[in-house]
């Protein structure tokens, strides 16, 4: 009996999920690499479906079995021990399938059937089923290959049958906090227009009766009725301050707070 190598699990009738095996690692891995190369290109195009193996090495018990009940299977078999499939002798033969999301196994379409027999053909083996009605059979090392088989074809494989599972997006920043109105208050008077002016992160409230100004002051937090005297520039640096953090927080311009720096710019 040859030395025997995986290919992947079957899903093909009474060998579903029974693992299929060839005679040489280089074939086995001309036989993944074959399949990666399906596979990729399935995903490309959209389709649904993995390329598998539906048989590989066949036991001389399944042999003498297909053999005696060829008629009522309706199949073409070899004579017993004569396959490509044989475990003993052989183990370079390959009948393809794909396998559904489902586990459940279908035929390729003549579309599926064209791009495996140029895959395997890329990859050192030959479509020999055309020589007896079979379009998924297929014997590997046959020819010299075009490409060399993918050392981890294997590990391609398996990623494309059970992908990892997406990485979650981090979870965004929360948003930062929006100062309230009287958040920070400050409290001046300006020397110029005499304007009392309550100073917020947003806002800027402005006054020329000190009535007014003082009953802004106690409803705000901040440093009560007290105005320190202000110079129009130290009035309008406040101000542009304010604008730069609505601007920054994702806020309009204030269309008051512009009128109150061109009216102690004209001061």
């Amino acid at each position: 009996m040859v030395a025997r190598f995986s290919v992947g699990k079957s899903s093909y009738g009474d060998l579903r999920g029974v693992e299929q095996f060839v005679m040489s690692a280089r074939i086995a891995l001309q036989v993944l690499s074959v399949i990666a190369d399906f596979n990729a290109w399935q995903r490309d195009r959209g389709a649904i479906g993995f390329l598998s193996v539906n048989e590989a090495m066949r036991s001389r018990v399944r042999q003498s079995a297909l053999w005696a009940n060829r008629f009522i299977l309706g199949v073409a078999v070899a004579p017993p021990f004569t396959s490509r499939h044989d475990e003993v002798l052989h183990g370079n033969a390959i009948d393809f399938g794909i396998t559904m999301p489902d586990g459940s196994n279908r035929a390729l379409t003549a579309e599926e059937f064209a791009k495996l027999h140029e895959l395997v053909e890329a990859r050192g083996g030959t479509h020999t089923g055309i020589n007896f009605g079979e379009q998924w059979h297929h014997e590997m090392a046959t020819r010299a290959e075009l490409l060399p088989p993918y050392p981890n074809a294997a590990e391609i494989v398996a990623n494309d049958v059970n992908p990892a599972p997406p990485t979650p997006a981090p979870a965004p920043n929360p948003p930062a906090p929006i100062p309230s109105e009287g958040s920070d208050m400050r409290h001046g008077q300006s020397s110029k227009t005499r304007t009392y002016y309550d100073f917020g992160e947003l806002t800027a409230r402005g006054t020329g009766r000190k009535a007014h100004a003082v009953a802004n002051a106690k409803a705000t937090r901040g440093i009560g009725t007290l105005y320190r005297r202000m110079t129009p520039t130290q009035v309008i640096d406040l101000l542009e301050d304010i604008q730069t953090n609505r601007v920054d927080l994702g806020f309009p311009r204030s269309a008051q707070i512009d009128k109150q720096i061109a009216n102690e710019k004209a001061a």
